[in-house]
């Protein structure tokens, strides 16, 4: 009959349409549900595996099982340091690095581009003091704010104490010189113990509404996971299908975005940014993707905490 689809097409497009408008996430119990089906995995640090200030037992269980299946454990991070300065960090919290195949951050990502521009661009430091080591260890010369090309945005200054709006003269001092800004942390908040803490990505954000000019390094931009892939020497095979990777983290933005712009799955941790947004250990997505403004987003999976 005109306008009737054969039957063998009407069943695809039923298949097609239920999978696209499938998009409500799956409740895991535990990471041992699924992680069978994948072979490396990126996971997030703040919010994920620690707060800032001391890790999470269930989420060391969890690394210590996947290294027990040997799947590939990636972690990464957008903090705007090198990886082997918060290598270290994270040793000291109890987070060994035998318990990981790689960690890459942000940082790791500015790093290389300052370490290519460094003999043809003069950059502004905008960020606290602990984060020089993104340019000492490199020999990268800091050059002030009159005589600079590009702004280097690493964080508030002192992040526990200020409001973003105190920056605004000096981001319209940039501004009015037209400098790049290069943010060395896509995320806009972390919690650090109990409370939320702003990050450079905040600072990014609103210099692009004031109309400067912004490059972020880091989640969700493909960049970062090409290239610990590639570290790992793995890349080819990720590109010709042979390996499936996975991504756990905490934040829409920058973990989860990233895991769709990389077409792979993920796991979305809920008390750790979005805390706020959990009623009796369940959250509205709906809610949640409106208040980031990223409603097409795709979450697969969820979980209250990282837990095996």
């Amino acid at each position: 009959m005109p306008g009737q689809l054969p039957k063998p097409m009407f069943f695809l497009v039923f298949i097609v349409n239920n999978f696209m408008h499938s998009t409500k996430p799956h409740k895991i119990e535990g990471l041992k549900q699924i992680f069978e089906k994948y072979d490396v995995y990126f996971i997030d640090l703040w919010g994920v595996m620690h707060n800032g200030v001391e890790c999470y037992a269930e989420a060391i269980t969890v690394l210590k099982e996947l290294k027990n299946h040997k799947k590939k454990v990636i972690l990464i991070s957008n903090a705007p340091r090198p990886s082997r300065t918060v290598n270290l960090f994270l040793e000291k919290i109890g987070l060994p690095h035998t318990l990981y195949d790689l960690l890459i951050t942000s940082g790791d990502i500015t790093q290389q581009y300052l370490i290519e521009n460094k003999e043809k661009k003069k950059f502004y430091h905008l960020g606290p003091d602990r984060d020089k080591d993104l340019f000492e260890n490199e020999k990268i010369h800091i050059s002030n704010k009159e005589e600079c090309d590009e702004i280097i945005c690493t964080g508030l200054i002192f992040s526990e104490k200020e409001d973003i709006q105190e920056y605004e003269a000096i981001l319209q001092y940039f501004k009015n010189k037209q400098t790049p800004m290069i943010c060395a942390n896509p995320d806009e908040v972390v919690i650090r113990g109990t409370k939320l803490e702003y990050c450079a990505g905040a600072l990014a954000k609103k210099y692009q509404e004031m109309g400067g000019k912004v490059t972020y390094y880091g989640k969700p931009y493909l960049d970062i996971y090409s290239t610990a892939l590639k570290k790992m020497n793995i890349l080819q095979l990720y590109e010709q299908k042979k390996i499936i990777p996975f991504a756990i983290g905490d934040n829409l933005k920058t973990d989860i975005k990233g895991a769709n712009s990389f077409n792979i799955s993920s796991l979305l941790i809920l008390n750790g940014i979005y805390k706020d947004f959990i009623r009796n250990d369940e959250i509205n997505f709906e809610e949640l993707k409106s208040s980031v403004n990223l409603q097409q987003l795709q979450i697969h999976y969820y979980q209250k905490d990282l837990i095996w």
